[in-house]
């Protein structure tokens, strides 16, 4: 699913040409040659994901034993702008997923499918954050990524502060909030933001107008993997906006 770039010289010359379109870096350990250390700093500054491989693991992204110790991920997927999703939402009352850092590309896969599978309007990411839209991503959507209409954010900050000039409430789940999913209107412009695998909703720009939602437990466990929360949610969102 995705492109490759490889080779220190075509790597660089992409990172000042159109950083925008690498997913992540791949290099290898010993970066003591001068260009992989231009790359490094050069994508470090970007917020560019990057990774340590082996160089067996390079040849193998590649293809080929020519790639210098360095492999750039290239997404083939169509991002939208946010304001170009604003302006054209799929729905009357426009309904989005803002994932600020998911690590686990099945994680995130799973919940781009169900977006599409309730049509939301869109799925937010935040550049430099969270996993790369991959193969892996691709293969957990099941081809949903094809169909939806992905946005990256360079700031998870300032679109939350432009959802929210827009009307939009935000919506996170706290297993501690006093208010049970179902008892929230989400027939309004929403978006539920998800946190992180490792800091939930520490990593969040939440402030206090926004809304917190408890999904209950019944059982030993005290929560729900991010994705199946998400799925929660975005159904009980459209089973609303179904009656």
């Amino acid at each position: 699913m995705d492109n490759v770039v490889y080779g220190r010289n075509s790597v660089l010359e992409l990172l000042g040409s159109d950083p925008e379109k690498i997913e992540k870096i791949y290099m290898q350990f010993n970066t003591g040659h001068f260009k992989l250390k231009e790359i490094l700093i050069t994508a470090r500054r970007s917020k560019i994901p990057l990774g340590k491989a082996r160089l067996e693991k390079l040849s193998e992204i590649a293809g080929t034993t020519k790639h210098q110790g360095v492999c750039a991920l290239i997404s083939s997927v169509r991002y939208y702008q946010l304001e170009e999703i604003l302006q054209h939402p799929r729905n009357t009352s426009p309904l989005l997923v803002v994932l600020p850092g998911l690590n686990d590309p099945h994680n995130v896969g799973a919940i781009i499918r169900t977006a599409e599978a309730v049509a939301t309007d869109g799925v937010i990411l935040v550049e430099g954050k969270g996993s790369p839209v991959n193969a892996a991503v691709h293969k957990a959507s099941a081809g949903a990524v094809s169909h939806s209409r992905l946005c990256k954010v360079k700031s998870l900050q300032a679109c939350l502060k432009m959802l929210r000039e827009e009307g939009f409430q935000i919506i996170a789940a706290d297993m501690h909030a006093e208010k049970n999913y179902t008892e929230v209107d989400f027939r309004i412009p929403s978006a539920f933001i998800m946190g992180t695998e490792e800091k939930g909703l520490d990593a969040l720009n939440l402030n206090e107008k926004d809304t917190l939602v408890r999904i209950p437990m019944a059982g030993c466990v005290e929560s729900l993997n991010v994705s199946v929360s998400a799925g929660v949610l975005l159904y009980e969102a459209m089973r609303q906006r179904l009656l």
